[in-house]
């Protein structure tokens, strides 16, 4: 089913593609970022494994909460990366680098440097998805003068 979040088309399929585009970003830094106060690729490692895989999935059900929320679309701008960034990343990401690291510094370091980074990005991001136009190409049509042309030469 086909929604509109911030005056786009949201459909399944843009919802993943974005998800997961935004864990490749998000595991190149936060390994730096863990690395940095850790020292430790193990823990490296594993916090950014746990992390980013429960996240293709919070981050997919996130996009497709938001489009059941009626709100306006200037609210919905600043929620969007409050509720994400902010709640739900600040929560999971410190409860996962708590079980791994087992220090409270560690964590608050680890948590603040990604999530407060990664909130201006995020931002960022929104605002380039929105200029992608998400139709799909029909070879068929778009090349169909081509095919009819060159059966007659």
């Amino acid at each position: 089913m086909e929604k509109t979040l911030l005056g786009r088309k949201e459909t399944r399929k843009r919802s993943m593609t974005k998800s997961l585009i935004w864990r490749g970003m998000g595991v190149v830094i936060l390994a730096i970022v863990t690395y940095y106060f850790t020292g430790s690729l193990i823990q490296t490692g594993l916090i950014t494994f746990i992390h980013h895989f429960s996240f293709i999935w919070i981050y997919y059900f996130h996009e497709r909460a938001w489009l059941r929320i009626n709100w306006s679309e200037k609210r919905k701008k600043w929620a969007k990366p409050f509720t994400y960034e902010i709640i739900l990343g600040h929560c999971v990401l410190g409860f996962i680098s708590l079980m791994v690291t087992g220090s409270w510094s560690k964590v608050t370091w680890i948590t603040i440097t990604y999530i407060e980074n990664k909130l201006w990005i995020y931002v960022v991001y929104e605002w380039l998805w929105g200029k992608v136009e998400w139709e799909t190409f029909n070879f068929s049509a778009e090349f169909s003068p081509l095919v009819h042309y060159s059966t007659h030469i």
